[in-house]
Parts: structure tokens; sequence; C-alpha cells
């Protein structure tokens, strides 16, 4: 482990980390930090950080990684059901342990399985569509504005759409359950807090519950809208839909004749939280992401557009016509799940945090045991994304990397790529994520040039010249997932004249 004060543990070292992060920049960048500065951590070490938290074991090795996700599936941590406790309950597919989660995940899978992500394409096109026409008055005005704002909206009309077959709305008009949302989750906590203060928040309770308040009011008269189509026999596409479906077929009393059954409902309504804070928050940084290193990357750029050039033709107007006629086109995009995976691997969103168990040790390559008993294991997937023992040239925007036959240099480490984790916690929405992020690039990337605006917004501001992590100034911060700093301020240019002045859907 890094060097241990006899009386405050590992807290001098973190503070002094910390302290020279800009603001609100993520603690996920902590363990890759620790790392730099003892280049012989390269695989785990332990943190004290009594009285604060829980001694953490931090890992950044794809090999112990393993371990405890796939081989041994260790509980989630507590910090991650306090996080999401006021969002879903304790009730939600995240947190959820044993045969109650094995038998809700099995129930919500269909829903999120590539064949069917397929059939909810044409959807998310409209929804881009409206995206794209944002963009397009952006560049007509050639004003500042915040990129993962509008990302942001966007994502959650999306997994709208897909979760219930609602529309919200959120890029063009005001949405109370979506407001409520995004303010909850700004006041949820991993119950961990350097701030005492934080702790005696009298304040917090109440947002809470009148946020809880308004999120569920809505849903559930959604849901109730979802099931009495189902009942006249309407085509059912949603993941709620096939959802109530599946748990139907597993038991005959569960089928009610006027009212959903009470227990679906209740999770239900967990799940659809859920499934809408993730939905949108993670896919909507990593598409900014992609989208600034793009913009960082003229070569990538230019070898990105070609790709779309041959896959959807030249004519960029009939570009949404012809991928919701046949979605499958996405599949055809290789150049361009490449640029996708390589930004996330360079701006992981989450990380995995476990609850250490009595019984279980992690073993490094040199044999030697590191107990877990009263740890938060901490799988943090920026080191492992980072950690130069398993990425050559580790920090480079490398999307050929994808590309390579095993055996090339460059060819990526077993287990070495977590941005939706591995084993069977991986993340149910992973194919979703990234055929939204292709669908927002088939209709964007080609017409728009994306310039990040931070000289200007710091100008603006008055914030300190030198803001970055790593010598990045779209450092993620904190915001549920990892976040690009500020929304992601930019300016937007067309890239090139299309034949119609709207896209057509």
């Amino acid at each position: 482990m890094p060097p241990h004060h006899p009386l405050f543990g590992h807290i001098p070292l973190s503070a002094s980390i910390i302290g020279s992060f800009p603001p609100y920049a993520h603690g996920n960048y902590l363990p890759d930090q620790i790392r730099q500065r003892y280049p012989h951590l390269d695989s785990v070490f332990y943190l004290d950080t009594w009285p604060f938290g829980p001694p953490v074991l931090a890992v950044v090795s794809p090999d112990m990684m393993y371990q405890f996700t796939q081989d041994r599936n260790l509980p989630k941590d507590k910090g991650m059901r306090h996080f999401l406790k006021p969002l879903t309950g304790e009730q939600d597919l995240v947190t959820l342990e044993g045969p109650i989660w094995k038998r809700w995940r099995a129930i919500f899978n269909p829903g999120f399985s590539a064949n069917h992500i397929m059939t909810l394409v044409p959807g998310m096109v409209e929804d881009v569509a409206v995206f794209r026409d944002i963009l397009q008055s952006h560049a007509e005005k050639g004003d500042m504005f915040c990129l993962e704002e509008a990302s942001l909206n966007l994502t959650i009309d999306i997994i709208g759409k897909v979760v219930m077959d609602h529309k919200f709305n959120s890029q063009t008009s005001y949405n109370d359950m979506t407001s409520a949302l995004r303010n909850q989750l700004s006041w949820c906590t991993y119950g961990i807090e350097i701030n005492p203060l934080e702790y005696i928040n009298v304040i917090r309770p109440i947002v809470h519950w009148n946020n809880t308040r308004r999120m569920n009011r809505y849903i559930s008269r959604e849901l109730d809208n979802r099931y009495n189509s189902i009942q006249e026999k309407a085509k059912s596409k949603s993941v709620i839909d096939l959802a109530l479906k599946a748990y139907q077929a597993e038991d005959s009393a569960n089928k009610s004749t006027t009212t959903m059954d009470a227990t679906f409902k209740d999770f239900a309504l967990s799940q659809v939280k859920l499934f809408i804070f993730a939905g949108h928050d993670t896919t909507s940084a990593g598409a900014v992401f992609v989208y600034h290193l793009l913009s960082k990357h003229p070569s990538a750029l230019t070898r990105l557009r070609a790709e779309h050039d041959s896959v959807f033709g030249t004519d960029l107007s009939t570009t949404a016509a012809r991928l919701s006629a046949d979605p499958h086109l996405l599949n055809q995009l290789h150049y361009t799940l490449a640029v996708i995976k390589e930004a996330l691997r360079l701006f992981p969103a989450v990380s995995a945090p476990r609850g250490g168990q009595p019984d279980f040790f992690l073993s490094d390559a040199e044999g030697r045991q590191y107990p877990t008993e009263h740890c938060l294991v901490w799988g943090n997937h920026f080191g492992v994304h980072h950690n130069p023992r398993h990425w050559p040239r580790v920090e480079e925007f490398l999307p050929e990397r994808w590309l390579v036959p095993e055996g090339d240099p460059l060819y990526p480490t077993k287990n070495a790529w977590r941005p939706f984790e591995r084993g069977p916690r991986n993340c149910v929405g992973q194919e979703l994520a990234l055929v939204e992020i292709k669908v927002m690039l088939a209709l964007t990337i080609r017409e728009f040039t994306i310039m990040n605006a931070y000289d200007e917004w710091d100008s603006l501001k008055g914030n300190p010249k030198g803001m970055n992590v790593n010598g990045e100034r779209a450092y993620m911060i904190i915001r549920g997932g990892g976040h690009p700093a500020d929304f992601y301020p930019c300016k937007v240019n067309l890239a090139t004249k299309t034949k119609s002045s709207k896209t057509e859907v």
C-alpha cells in the first residue's frame, strides 16, 4: 500500500491528491493518481480512510477484477445502496442480490436483447432528429452552449420510449418527472462524506420525499396506461410491456384482468426510475466524450465520416430514412464502434464497488493474497483502463486497437475493458447504449463539427487557468456517473451542406 500516516492513515495522501484536482473532479481518478505516484502499485492496494469510511481495497488489475466480479460475484457495496435508495427504494436490479435478483433480471432481460433493441431504432431516429435540429440552430446562431444538456435531454427521451413507450419530450419542453429525477440525483450521496455537515443535512430527506412523490405519481400513471394498452392487445415493444408478459407467464394467477399486479407494479416503479437514470446518465456522457475525442483527432473523424458515407450513402438527408428502414446497417459501422469503445476506455463513467467477505481473498500475479473482509473492494474502471501494464500507449486515443487481430501489440488484454462491467452483474442496457451513440453519430457527425469552448467558458466564468486532470480540461466530474466538466461548453459549425435543410424521418 502507499505510505501510511501513523495517525491519519491515507487521509493526508488522498487529501493532497484531491486538493490538486479542479472543482468537482470525480473520485474515480484517485486510484490512478496513486498509481502514478507509486508505479509499483499497479494491481491492488489498501487505503485506510478511517474515520470517514471502511478500509478500501483498490483494484486496478483486470485479472483481479475478474476474481470478484466474474469468478466469484461479491455483493454490491452498501454505499451503492445508499446512493440509489432515494431513487429506487432498494429494490432495483443494481443492488438486489441472490435469487430475487436472478428472477427479476430474467424478467427484464428480453427488453434489452440485441435483436429487440434493433426494432427500437426508428423511434431513436425520431428523437435524434430533434437533437440534430437543435445542433443546426446553434450552428446558425454561432453561440456557445452546453452539449451535455442537449445530450441528456435526448437520451432521456430515448430511454422513455424504450422503457415505457412514452414521450417525455424533454428536448422541447419541461417534464415534471425528468426534472424530479435529475434533482433527486443531485441530492444523492454514497454515505461516505468528507464534509461532516453532509450527515446532518435536514433538507435532504424533505427533497427526497418530494421528488419521490413526483416521480412515482407520474410513472404510476404511465404504467397503468401501458397495462391498459396490453389488455387492448396493442402491439407491445417497450421494456415494461415485455417484462409484464414474462412476469405473467410465470404464473397464470398474475394475469389480472383489470389492474396491474401490485407486486409487479412496485418493482416496475423502481426499475423504470433506475433505467431512466442509468439509461440517460452514462450514455449521454459517453456520447459527449466521443464527440470531444473526434474533435481532437481529425484523422479519426475523417475515417469515421468516410465509413458513414460508405454505409449510408453521401446524401445526408436520406440517412434517417435509410436507418429507420434497415436498422441493421448499424452493424456495418465497425470503425465507429471502435471509436466508441476507445472513448469509453478513456472516460469510463462508473466503477464497481463491492462488499468484501470473510472467506474471500484476492490473489495477485505473484501469489500474494489480500483479505477483503470489512473492506470496500473498489474495482476502479478508470484505473484499469489507464494502467500501462495492460494497455500499450495507454493515454493515446487509438480506435485501431479494437480492429487489430489477436497477437498484435495493440490487441486489448482479456477482461481489461469494463465500462459496462463484466460477469453476471454486467449492465443490462449496454447494447442499448452502444446503439444510441451510433444513431447519434450517424445523424450528426458528417453534418456538424463540434469544438469545445472551454477557453471562452473559463474567461466568462472567471475560472483559473490550468483546470484539468491528466491534462484534460473535459475531465470527469461527479454527477451520478462521470460527466464532462461544466456540461461541455462548445460551439458547433456546419461541416457540409446537405440536399435538405431538415432530416427526413
